[in-house]
């Protein structure tokens, strides 16, 4: 039982206020944005890496655990250019689907666990920030993410898997930047995802005209403390039998 609870606490970093679990925003007073992207790592994650480097802009990968375990360069990689690394369950399972039938809570804490292990194997601490597959945000997964030290964040804009054009979905994408947006892309999980990079610019460009500055999810949303200290590989113990109760 002992053990069982050491493993659950380290599948994510401690030391956060438990008040609050569930995150679709950051605060307004502040002009910070946050861009996110989910699946990867994939087909135009180093395309990504290059862009946002080329702006000074910071963001945010919520990983599969499956891919993570395919590309682990590509995952320390988005650690080393100072991203933040969120988790996105092992497969992608789809919670909807699972809601209704019994063992659910132990298949989502199986994703969870199998995502820290791949990000463990790679050298790198365990992801706090959790979005689980299509914004699956019922009240037993978020106190289950909770209970295992981590968030849950949501997004408060994310559009491109809609069927419209590139142009229309740009514009969509720039009118819900704002203070405190939570902007939600996907760097995989399809085969055309190149028109992200030129939304991602796109909003980048706007953000500099309207003075926001994209952050990481730990800065727009206070909870720096340890994410920060330990976001770099090799400065966590990755094997939890080591670590004291």
């Amino acid at each position: 039982m002992k053990k069982t609870l050491i493993i659950l606490l380290v599948c994510c970093l401690g030391g956060y206020a438990a008040e609050k679990k569930f995150y679709a925003s950051g605060p307004s007073s502040k002009k910070e944005f946050a861009l996110t992207y989910d699946d990867g790592p994939g087909l135009i994650t180093e395309d990504l890496l290059a862009l946002l480097k080329k702006y000074g802009a910071p963001a945010n990968f919520f990983i599969l655990g499956e891919n993570a375990g395919k590309y682990p360069e590509k995952l320390k990689k988005i650690a080393v250019e100072g991203h933040l690394l969120g988790g996105h369950t092992y497969s992608h399972k789809n919670f909807y689907a699972l809601d209704k039938k019994p063992g659910k809570e132990k298949i989502l804490e199986e994703e969870m666990l199998k995502t820290a292990s791949e990000f463990r194997k790679a050298g790198l601490p365990p992801p706090v920030f959790i979005r689980l597959p299509n914004g699956f945000s019922k009240k037993w997964a978020l106190d289950l993410v909770a209970g295992m030290g981590c968030k849950t964040v949501n997004w408060s804009y994310g559009s491109d898997w809609e069927k419209i054009s590139e142009e229309k979905m740009t514009e969509n994408y720039l009118k819900a930047l704002r203070p405190g947006a939570i902007i939600l892309m996907h760097d995989a999980g399809g085969t055309n995802k190149a028109k992200n990079l030129k939304i991602t610019e796109a909003l980048l460009i706007e953000a500099g005209k309207r003075g926001l500055k994209p952050v990481r999810l730990d800065e727009l949303l206070g909870l720096k403390r340890d994410v920060t200290r330990d976001s770099k590989p090799g400065t966590r113990d990755p094997d939890p039998k080591t670590r004291n109760p």
